[in-house]
Parts: structure tokens; sequence; C-alpha cells
């Protein structure tokens, strides 16, 4: 069986995927992932056969098309909790906000199609496995009459960015990347596959194939020896994470900034998990911090007893797999809607961002964290979710959309 893995971006949509990949070429099947050409860095250091397609979009050419998405990047009020719940009953405002993202997508969708379609005409795959809101594989799915499978990327949620009000009609530019070819939009994928355990999730209307969640956070490392080291305290991680990092890189974010002078007055040792780039800007820190610069977190999480991050579905699902509980400040609604799932689960506290310097809610959360209950919980979580079907498991899935073709 050949089968096509596509997405748009890096670390927080390939990543997920990858464990199927993976799977996919152990159980002796071809595999190749199609990616805008700045993306085969990340593909090739997953040691998976990387096909560029298409150009890279700017950031300022999507600017262009989604003037106003400060609201989904956390700068302006959080939106109300439990909001994605049910996202379509929403105001204007927040269907706007999910109008922009779609058109964002499609901007760089018709960059892709054309290289990603003439890519699987030639190559002919048997299945196509796509992040959601990877658009040019769901047009070559449609075109050439390929199951296209979409995997989702940890969100416990589903929306149809695609759609009018995320239940509606197709977004005129979406039908307009079908047209092109002489398609139909389809009513949706052949399966959603999604790694989120069920305990985080919020309801959908769709029926999702499970996978356990297998942490992968790039290309592997020299395990630093301090990990293994004895601790006379508790030790807490600190991250705000890659995408966060990359959509502004010139600075760490105010609300980690609060947090790191806060935690330096507590009884802990602390790890700053930064990137390469981020390492340069972080000046003098407290003695009893150590930064552990581009350390997997599936090295670093298991000698922590408890990390604080940005809300990322990456971070705090590799927190999970790891049995560490996370407090989380959502720097976005995406994030917050991945944060209060894990709060309500009881695998971690989610407080809001303004609250970074309350340094009475953050130890107290801290408490709540490291005390046997809150341990418990998390425990609970992670029995649940280890117990979900392995990626190898969800191949027989692919082998009969293949075989029904």
């Amino acid at each position: 069986m050949r089968v096509l893995f596509a997405t748009w971006t890096g670390s927080s949509h390939l990543f997920p995927m990858v464990p199927l990949a993976w799977a996919a070429r152990a159980a002796g099947h071809e595999v190749r992932i199609a990616v805008p050409p700045s993306v085969t860095g990340a593909v090739t250091g997953a040691g998976l056969a990387a096909v560029p397609v298409g150009r890279d979009v700017s950031r300022e050419e999507m600017a262009r098309r989604t003037d106003g998405l400060g609201a989904w990047l956390g700068e302006t009020a959080p939106w109300p909790r439990d909001w994605a719940r049910s996202p379509e009953t929403l105001g204007a405002d927040v269907h706007g906000v999910y109008r922009m993202l779609a058109e964002k997508q499609f901007v760089v969708a018709d960059a892709m199609v054309d290289d990603l379609l003439a890519f699987a005409r030639s190559w002919r795959p048997d299945v196509i496995v796509h992040d959601t809101v990877c658009y040019a594989a769901t047009v070559v799915g449609a075109v050439l009459g390929i199951p296209a499978f979409s995997h989702m990327f940890g969100s416990p949620m589903i929306t149809r960015n695609e759609l009018e009000g995320m239940t509606g009609d197709p977004l005129p530019g979406y039908s307009a990347l079908f047209e092109r070819f002489g398609a139909q939009p389809p009513q949706g994928p052949a399966g959603w596959i999604d790694p989120c355990p069920p305990e985080l999730r919020w309801p959908a209307r769709v029926e999702r194939t499970d996978v356990r969640f297998v942490p992968y956070n790039g290309g592997g490392g020299v395990e630093p020896a301090w990990l293994r080291a004895p601790r006379e305290r508790p030790q807490v991680c600190l991250t705000w994470g890659v995408t966060a990092a990359e959509v502004r890189p010139e600075r760490m974010p105010e609300a980690f900034e609060r947090t790191l002078k806060v935690l330096s007055g507590l009884d802990v040792d602390i790890v700053l998990a930064v990137t390469a780039a981020h390492r340069g800007l972080l000046g003098d820190l407290p003695p009893q911090v150590r930064v552990a610069e581009s350390v997997p977190f599936t090295q670093l999480l298991p000698a922590c007893d408890a990390l604080i991050h940005h809300g990322g579905t990456g971070t705090g699902l590799t927190a999970v797999a790891a049995g560490v509980p996370q407090l989380m400040f959502p720097l976005a609604p995406v994030l917050a809607a991945f944060a209060e799932r894990v709060d309500a689960a009881g695998a971690g506290v989610m407080l809001d961002p303004r609250e970074s310097s309350d340094l009475p809610r953050i130890e107290a959360a801290l408490h709540t964290l490291l005390d046997q209950p809150g341990r418990a919980r998390t425990d609970a979580v992670r029995t649940a979710m280890n117990a979900l079907p392995a990626p190898s498991d969800v191949l027989v899935l692919l082998q009969a959309a293949a075989v029904g073709r």
C-alpha cells in the first residue's frame, strides 16, 4: 500500500501524524509526506521521505487575507469559557475569525494543490492522510478518487472551517479550489483519525477513529546527564511552545516572563525549555533556573514534577503521556479549548494569562498538581490514553479503504 501524508506546516500539524507514518513504514508500506518546501527538514528529521510541493506562503501574504486575527492569537479579551462546546452558536465576531482562518488555509492550499496533484498522479497513492486543514489534499482526493482521511492534531474539537458557520454550505474559497479541476467538495473525509483521548475532547457530530497519542517532539538528541541526577526538591518545567515562539520570535511572552519571576520565589528547581533561537533572548536568569535548549519533551518531562505551558496540544498531550500534571496559561482561544478539557479531567489547572503574576494563585495551583490526588487524576487520564489503539492498529482502516476503492 502507498500512503501519502500531507500537511501545510511543521511541528503542531506534522508531528502528530509521524507515529502513524512510522507504523506504516514499519509494516512495509510505502510512505511519502508532501509539504511546502520549508517543512521538508522537519519531515526528513523524522526519518521519513519528504516531497516538496508548491511554494511557501509568507506571513505577509496570509495577513492580506486574514486582517483581524488578533482575536484568535490572544490579543483581545479571552473568549467565553466552554466556547468550544458549540462554536457554531457563537456570535458574528467569532464566525468572522473562523472565516479568516479558513481564508488563510485557502491561500496555502492554492499554493500547494497543483504540485500535490501532479505528484499524486505520478506516484499513485492508495490512500491519503492529511491534517485537518490541509485542503489541498482534500482536493487531490476528490479529483483522483482516492480515500482521504483527516488526521487531527490533538485539538479536543473538530471545526469545519471550510463550511459557512462551520455547519452550512462550503465557503466560496473552498469550492473554488475544487472548481479549478472540475470536482465537487466532498461531504467530509473518508474518516477522522483522532489522537486526542476521549476524556479531553469536546462533543462532536462526527464519528472518530481513536488512536493513541504517541509523543514525537522532533528529531532525537543526546539525553543530558543532569536529567538523571538526584533531586532534593520538585522540578518544574516552564515553556511557551514552538508555535508561539514562531509567531513572536523576538521575546518570551509577557505572561511567561511574569511566571518565571514568580516561580523564582518558590522552593522549586526550574527548567526553562526553549529553542535555540530563544536561548540568546533570555538574559540573566535566577540561580535555580536551568535552560534546556531543544531537549525533546519525551526526554525532559519524565524528569519533572510539573509543567507550566501555553496550552499547546502537543505539549499538553506529551505531558499526559509522561504522567506529569500541568499548569496552563493559554495564549489563544484554541489553546484555551484544550486547557479547559485538561482542567476538567483533573490532569491540570488552567489560569488566565493575566493571572501569571499572582503568586498565591500559582503556588496554590502547583500544590494542587503536586499533591497525591492531583497526581492520581493525571495518572487516570494517562492510563486511559495508553489503552487506546496504537498507530499500527489504525493501518487496518487505511488498508480497508484502499482495497475498497
